[in-house]
C-alpha cells in the first residue's frame, strides 16, 4: 500500500468515525434498528365514545350494516364513521365530522365489556352483539366504536 493509499485510508476511517458520534449525539443509533412490529392488519379503532349528544354534533344515521366496506361505502365525505349497537343483524353506522361533545370511554366498553362502567348501569340494553365483526368492534348502547374514514 502506497503512502497516498494509507492516507486515503486513515480520512475514511476518521470521516466514518466522526460521522457515527455526531449520529449518536443526534439520538441516533451507528447499528441498524429493526423496523419494529408489523403495523396491525385492519382497521383500527381509535377510541371508543359515548354517542348521546349525537344529534348536538350534526352526526348522520346512516343504516345496520355488517361490514367494514358497507359501513365506509356510506361515509365517502365524512372525516370518522362510529359504530354502534351490534346485533344479530349487524352494527348501526353513523357518519360523523365533528367529536367535540363526545366523552371518551373506556376500549373495552366497545368490545362489549360493560360491567361496571357508569353508562346505562354497565349494560349494553337490546345491543346484544355479537361485538365484534370480523376486524371491526362494534360498539354498544350510545358506545361508539370511532374509525377514521
Amino acid at each position: 500500500m502506497s503512502t497516498g493509499q494509507i492516507a486515503a485510508a486513515v480520512g475514511l476511517l476518521c470521516m466514518c468515525c466522526i460521522s457515527s458520534s455526531i449520529a449518536i449525539s443526534m439520538g441516533g443509533s451507528e447499528t441498524p434498528t429493526s423496523m419494529g412490529p408489523a403495523p396491525p392488519t385492519g382497521p383500527t379503532m381509535l377510541k371508543c365514545i359515548n354517542t348521546q349528544k349525537r344529534g348536538e354534533m350534526g352526526w348522520k344515521f346512516k343504516k345496520r350494516v355488517k361490514t367494514e366496506a358497507e359501513a365506509r361505502a356510506l361515509c365517502p365525505d365524512s372525516k370518522y364513521m362510529s359504530l354502534e349497537c351490534p346485533t344479530a343483524d349487524g352494527f348501526e353506522v353513523f357518519c360523523v365530522d365533528d367529536i367535540s361533545k363526545a366523552d371518551v370511554l373506556l376500549d373495552k366498553e366497545c368490545k362489549g365489556d360493560v360491567a361496571g362502567t357508569p353508562l346505562h348501569g354497565g349494560e349494553n340494553k337490546h345491543c346484544v352483539g355479537p361485538y365484534k365483526w370480523d376486524d371491526l368492534h362494534g360498539g354498544g348502547a350510545n358506545r361508539g366504536a370511532l374509525y377514521e374514514i
